[in-house]
């Protein structure tokens, strides 16, 4: 499916830190189609950058029930979840968003997945599988933030296997 032109220039405005603009052109058109899921996508995750991640889970859970394939609406919705300290919850949400990444159509999600289930797995101190998910996610996709945070696990890792000596 093609998005909409609205969509796109909604997208783009948010991108450029135009978030009012993009707030209002995502209104209209979930004005027009309230299950409209890149609508829901999109202004769930300009809700999480402005950080009102309770605004955007709700948008969020309505995304991912429009359209479950969709491994960007399950990756926003475990960040909402671990923005809200939900770290069970957003861990399995974040495994799921992975899981639907055999989808051709989510390449784009590739390294946004990985940092998230990466994030989520270091906040429940999982940090061996935190490690490799992020080799992992960087065996797919090269990514510099994915990298870095690849380093970070790796590090606390270290730190953490020094301790116990």
């Amino acid at each position: 499916m093609t998005p909409s032109p609205a969509l796109e220039s909604a997208r783009t405005l948010a991108a450029m830190g135009r978030a009012e603009e993009a707030r209002a052109t995502l209104r209209a058109i979930l004005d027009r189609d309230p299950g409209h899921a890149g609508a829901l996508v999109v202004l769930g995750d300009v809700l999480l950058q402005e950080r009102e991640p309770e605004q955007a889970l709700a948008l969020l859970r309505r995304a991912v029930a429009a359209d479950p394939a969709s491994a960007e609406a399950a990756n926003l919705l475990a960040r909402a979840l671990h923005a809200l300290g939900r770290d069970q919850e957003a861990l399995a949400a974040a495994r799921h968003a992975r899981s639907l990444l055999a989808d051709a159509r989510n390449f784009r999600e590739v390294a946004p997945v990985f940092l998230t289930l990466v994030w989520c797995l270091r906040e429940v101190r999982q940090l061996r599988e935190a490690l490799e998910a992020a080799e992992e996610g960087l065996r797919r996709t090269p990514d510099a933030v994915l990298a870095d945070w690849a380093s970070v696990v790796e590090q606390e890792l270290a730190e953490g296997e020094k301790e116990r000596c």
